[in-house]
């Protein structure tokens, strides 16, 4: 459904970074991860100045660092974007740039100061993603393009286990479900037993889906062998049980008992970000046309669930969601006003009040999908019943029950 006219609004794009190497020290034994063929520099991208949300300098990056001294065999590090999630990204970018530059005309053809604001989780990964991201959309840019990134306690794009303990607690009830619900579930142990049979593990090896679906995706990408006996239909059953198992923990649907609370303490200062922005643009304030979020799969996953939608595939590498804000200003019977068009990987997305991907007035999309979750910060510390010190950086993110509750 075409808007007629556009003026007045906003876009959104929140991605999750490219592909990557492994995160787990797991089911990918006898791979090699080279230096200058699978991570290194893929093209020459534009420069990028990070900073903290208030101009400072970048603040540390805890849990990344860890990573960063993790050499993987071949001297690439873990969780570092590899030379094919920098073109993914860079894609990304040529595609925005199609669209809202040669398409709609709405972004200038070169960049300018002050016409994108980006933010970024403090990872390498989320970083060089946006970077690449900003090198296709505005290519042969000289200035240093100025990115943020936030401390750890005032993350926004993923749940701060670490700082929120009402989410913590939360997290590790469910990890707790799972595990027991596992013990007689015929279908997870038979799932289990063949994956064992492909791997060739011990017989009382205990998997890790969400770490063996990390790995398994991973090497596939970038060309690695994997086990022979890791056939398409088991790889798919592995996908959709680690999917069910993340998306149990990170991104419940609101139907389910623990479901709000999740999502509202994962995601409600960043909603809070968005629907302030999108109503001063309504108001008629002064604001960039373009708001970048680099973040991870369990960025996307939350932003879904509270969009009604139910995963049972886990997000591939450069997964984004796009909210475009346009003005209907002429006579054609619909309402005029604003509306929230959604976009999921390149396709209009069909939310759970309007099935159709039709753009929704900006009003129904705030009150109907966000504002249940909507957190304050100064709201999200009282949830969370827990005390911020932010001299003292704190980790981001926890492993719960074997699955890794901060960003991938």
């Amino acid at each position: 459904m075409p808007l007629p006219c556009l003026g007045g609004d906003d876009v959104f794009p929140d991605s999750r970074h490219g592909a990557r190497t492994p995160l787990t020290d797991a089911y990918w034994e006898g791979a090699t991860w080279d230096k200058g063929t699978d991570c290194g520099e893929a093209f020459e991208a534009l420069k990028i100045s990070v900073k903290d949300l208030n101009g400072g300098p970048r603040p540390p990056a805890t849990h990344d660092a860890a990573q960063a001294r993790s050499v993987l065999p071949g001297g690439c590090t873990k969780g570092e974007l590899t030379v094919p999630g920098q073109l993914q990204s860079r894609d990304l970018g040529k595609w925005l740039r199609q669209r809202y530059v040669k398409e709609l005309a709405y972004l200038s053809p070169q960049y300018q100061d002050g016409e994108v604001e980006a933010r970024s989780t403090n990872y390498r990964r989320t970083i060089a993603t946006l970077q690449g991201l900003l090198t296709g959309l505005w290519p042969g840019t000289q200035a240093a393009v100025p990115l943020r990134v936030s401390g750890d306690a005032d993350e926004v794009m993923f749940g701060r286990t670490d700082s929120c303990e009402r989410l913590r607690d939360l997290v590790k009830q469910q990890a707790q479900a799972l595990k027991d619900s596992a013990k007689t579930d015929a279908g997870v142990q038979q799932l289990e037993a063949r994956a064992k049979a492909a791997m060739q593990l011990p017989k009382d090896h205990r998997v890790q889906f969400t770490d063996l679906h990390d790995s398994m995706t991973s090497m596939r990408f970038h060309g690695k062998q994997i086990p022979k006996g890791m056939s398409e239909e088991l790889l798919q059953d592995i996908n959709r049980e680690a999917t069910r198992r993340m998306t149990a923990l990170v991104a419940p649907q609101a139907s389910e008992a623990h479901g709000p609370a999740v999502l509202r303490l994962s995601m409600g200062p960043l909603f809070e970000e968005i629907v302030q922005r999108m109503g001063s643009v309504a108001r008629g304030r002064n604001a960039a046309p373009l708001y970048v979020y680099a973040g991870h799969d369990t960025t996307i996953m939350p932003i879904l669930a509270t969009l009604g939608i139910k995963l049972s595939d886990w997000p591939p590498y450069l997964s984004n969601v796009i909210f475009e804000l346009w003005e209907r200003a002429d006579a054609s019977g619909d309402k005029p006003g604003y509306y929230v068009r959604c976009i999921y990987n390149y396709e209009d997305l069909s939310l759970a009040h309007h099935s159709n991907g039709e753009p929704v007035l900006l009003e129904e999309f705030r009150d109907l999908y966000l504002k249940p979750y909507i957190l304050s910060n100064a709201q999200f510390k009282e949830e969370c019943k827990v005390t911020f010190d932010h001299t003292s950086p704190a980790p981001g993110g926890e492993s719960v029950g074997g699955s890794a509750v901060q960003g991938l």
